[in-house]
């Protein structure tokens, strides 16, 4: 009797696992993916016509809105960033805009999903960093426009969605001052937070709301003036796409750096351009000194979280804020939050996101109830764990003749997505760097990619004008990586040089009076006969960066010389790698420690180190000083005082 029983209820135990399995396969493939993007490309000239209006046009042609409307209409992607500037201009010309036109805009305005706890789906991305902001911004300021109206989709009045995004500001901008930006020195995202943050500014009524938009936009050009080298703002970062790791002339912040510490020109049309008739908001001078520094400075900063301080810093739960910390790292899949990441959409994204969509095949029942989501990514480790910026503990090390960066020993072995860990800037023409490709030359993916990211990151570490870097690629591709190449690339334009060659597995170029040499295990050949693209075969390898000058090392021939008889020293069993240069030895154990001349370096950074501030994380005040001028900050108590 026993043993029927048992057997019938193993039975009805399997017969419920495939039952259940069955109705998950089924409910699963009907999800329908909502696009993320039009079709056919919509033409949006809100920039345009908002610069227009900026600068006294009177000849508004209204109908050239009509493809910004119908791109928000259908909350398309970035449908928040067309929204700076139609919400700018309702602002600035309300008076100007026909009545008729009006009603146009505040149909789409009033119907909009601001947040994702709101009615409706779409495929907007609502979670980075930068998109937290603007939509922050954007639900205020319209709120504040209507405040007694019922805005359709919601439900809510303005007044209701002014409080909701003003909680969220609050939320955002503590983040900010105790951990700095996630997407730290992103060239093309703090354009994003700019277009934000200046309509806070400039439009909010809410005087602790303006405060804390003009003390973060401090923090973030800070950022900016401290890591550009005479107006070319490349460095590591949690975010790069090609330009913003390649450098160059156009690297300049949208013209911001060239207008605020260069030749003044203004920008063209853009989200920021409410910085250029602003009178709510004006760069502390301190700033633009810190940017024109030719000194020689070492510059170390902490930027974010990982991952593991999540609970201890009491952002672990599914709370709004704490979804706004771990989705703003862009942490999705990892095992410490993948439970986390799936609630979120059940409840608030959905599975019809193009962008989350693919978290359905962890949406069965019996793995949920099981709580096997962690344990699943563990053993998968799908690629898109690296997708997830953590903690940069950056290192720049700038002369007058260039700059050197690293993000210190930033989760070797990992995947990465749009991180960009290492990197020298030759002076302000364009920039040198390593990296192992995700993808094969010409495979289209938006990140990671060959040009983009990282298949996975090495181990860099820095010290002054010296990196050592090593890479350990696994043995064989990963169950849900997409490739798995066996080489390591350097991007090195030759031709902007005006001395470059390739001699065994060193790689030297002059340019002007800077000079830069990297230093391989194994040779160095062109790739596909290209002049800007140079490999180094082999899973494991390493890449030792020296930067010089005409000041620091005489002639470019000298410097050569000592380069080639410098003593390079690995031991590939082991990863271990020694290098002796100038009097002093680096020493780098992979997944281990970092030592010149055999002393520990400390590669965990406070807040700022640098010659114009000390602070740790989460100091109650901040105070930048540098040639005379200064900018004190006090985030609590509202003040913000600069000469």
């Amino acid at each position: 009797m026993r043993n029927i029983k048992l057997k019938h209820f193993v039975f009805l135990l399997i017969a419920f696992v495939i039952s259940t399995i069955i109705i998950d396969v089924v409910r699963i493939s009907g999800y329908d993916v909502i696009p993320a993007k039009p079709s056919v490309k919509i033409d949006c000239k809100q920039d345009q016509v908002q610069y227009d209006l900026a600068n006294g046009v009177s000849d508004i042609n209204w109908n050239d809105l009509d493809g910004t409307l119908e791109f928000i209409s259908h909350e398309y992607d970035c449908s928040d960033f067309r929204l700076v500037n139609l919400i700018r201009i309702m602002y600035e010309a309300d008076s100007l805009i026909p009545d008729d036109y009006r009603a146009k805009i505040e149909d789409v305005l009033l119907n909009f999903r601001y947040w994702w706890d709101e009615p409706g789906e779409n495929s907007m991305c609502y979670w980075s960093e930068n998109h937290q902001i603007l939509f922050i911004s954007a639900e205020y300021l319209v709120g504040q426009l209507y405040p007694n109206i019922v805005f359709k989709n919601s439900g809510l009045t303005g007044k209701q969605h002014m409080e909701k995004a003003r909680k969220r500001a609050m939320d955002w901008f503590e983040m900010r001052w105790n951990y700095g930006f996630i997407e730290f020195n992103s060239e093309v995202y703090y354009k994003e937070d700019i277009g934000a943050l200046i309509n806070l500014i400039d439009f909010a009524q809410d005087k602790e709301m303006v405060k804390k938009s003009q003390i973060i936009m401090d923090l973030l050009f800070y950022d900016v003036a401290v890591h550009n080298l005479q107006t070319m703002f490349i460095s590591a970062t949690g975010r790069a796409y090609s330009r913003g790791r390649q450098g160059g002339p156009n690297a300049n912040l949208g013209g911001l750096t060239r207008y605020y510490w260069g030749d003044g020109k203004k920008i063209k049309p853009s989200m920021m351009y409410g910085l250029m008739t602003t009178d709510n908001y004006e760069l502390p001078s301190v700033l633009s000194e810190i940017a024109k520094d030719t000194n020689t400075v070492i510059i170390q900063q902490s930027n974010g979280l990982n991952l593991s301080e999540l609970k201890t810093e009491g952002y672990y739960g599914t709370s709004n804020r704490n979804m706004m910390m771990q989705w703003g790292m862009e942490a999705f899949s990892n095992p410490e939050i993948v439970r986390n990441s799936l609630s979120h959409v059940r409840n608030h994204i959905s599975f019809n996101n193009a962008f989350v969509a693919p978290f359905s095949t962890l949406d069965f029942s019996l793995i949920r109830w099981l709580h096997l989501e962690p344990l699943l990514t563990r053993m998968i480790k799908p690629q898109t764990n690296g997708v997830a910026i953590q903690k940069g503990n950056t290192y720049t090390y700038k002369t007058k003749d260039y700059s050197m960066y690293t993000a210190q020993n930033y989760h070797p072995g990992t995947y990465g997505d749009q991180q960009h860990v290492f990197g020298l800037n030759i002076k302000n023409h364009f920039s040198v760097f390593h990296t192992h490709p995700a993808l094969k030359k010409g495979k289209k993916h938006q990140s990671p990619n060959y040009h983009v990211g990282y298949g996975h990151l090495p181990h860099a570490v820095q010290d002054k004008n010296v990196s050592l870097a090593i890479y350990n690629l696994p043995e064989k591709k990963r169950l849900m990586e997409m490739q798995l190449l066996d080489f390591t690339r350097a991007h090195f334009p030759i031709e902007k040089f005006d001395t470059a060659f390739v001699d065994g597995r060193y790689l030297f170029g002059k340019k002007g009076e800077t000079y830069c040499a990297f230093i391989g295990l194994n040779n160095f050949e062109f790739v596909d006969k290209e002049k800007d693209d140079i490999k180094q075969n082999g899973k494991i390898t390493y890449w030792i960066t020296e930067a010089g000058s005409l000041t620091e090392d005489g002639l470019f021939k000298d410097f050569i010389k000592r380069i080639k008889s410098n003593e390079v020293i690995f031991d590939a069993k082991n990863m271990e790698l020694c290098y002796q240069s100038n009097a002093k030895t680096y020493e780098l154990s992979y997944g281990a420690g970092f030592l010149v001349n055999k002393q520990n370096i400390c590669t965990n950074y406070q807040r700022y180190t640098s010659p114009y501030v000390n602070a740790k994380q989460k100091d109650k005040t901040l105070t930048f000083e540098f040639n005379g001028k200064k900018l004190f900050l006090d985030f609590d108590h509202l003040i913000r005082e600069f000469n």
